[in-house]
């Protein structure tokens, strides 16, 4: 099976690639290579006899001459000639624009609601962080002050210090 590129693909490749199209021709469907060659006339890149000798063997294995195929092809098309045919091309450009704009715009939203959850959860943490290091820290010295002994929260103070710290970190 023959390799197909689209009009898109075609008008985006880089020279050298317009150029192996036309040196590997019969890999390719008839409509690429007759694109990849107009694509070349289009951009004015030099034909040198190389190439020139290539589009000939093309032309003669499809039995017509490559300015006939080229009228032929566009005519399918329902345009005059290649550049018509190319400037229908800014129309599927502007579509892909408007669809990776979409995109943009809903990445853009999806980065704000995670900034929003982060900032809830990091107030959260500063909050419950502070009450159990306030909390244990009130435990530890009433009972430490009372001269009895008692319970030492050093466990609640350690916790509610390190989430009240990464609480104000994320905020």
């Amino acid at each position: 099976m023959k390799t197909t590129k689209t009009l898109a693909q075609i008008s985006s490749s880089k020279g050298f690639q317009l150029s192996e199209i036309l040196v590997s021709w019969q890999y390719y469907a008839e409509e690429t290579v007759i694109l990849a060659y107009s694509e070349i006339k289009r951009r004015g890149i030099q034909i040198n006899e190389e190439i020139e000798k290539l589009v000939t063997a093309f032309s003669e294995t499809q039995g017509k001459p490559i300015s006939q195929l080229e009228t032929e092809l566009f005519e399918t098309k329902n345009v005059a000639n290649y550049q018509e045919y190319y400037q229908s091309l800014p129309k599927f450009s502007e579509t892909v624009n408007d669809e990776s704009k979409r995109l943009e715009r809903l990445r853009r939203d999806q980065m704000f609601q995670r900034e929003v959850i982060e900032k809830k959860q990091a107030n959260k943490d500063i909050l419950y962080g502070g009450l159990w290091f306030g909390g244990g820290l009130v435990i530890t010295l009433v009972s430490v002050a009372s001269g009895k002994g008692g319970p030492i929260a050093y466990g609640a103070v350690i916790f509610g210090g390190i989430q009240f710290f990464r609480g104000l970190m994320k905020s």
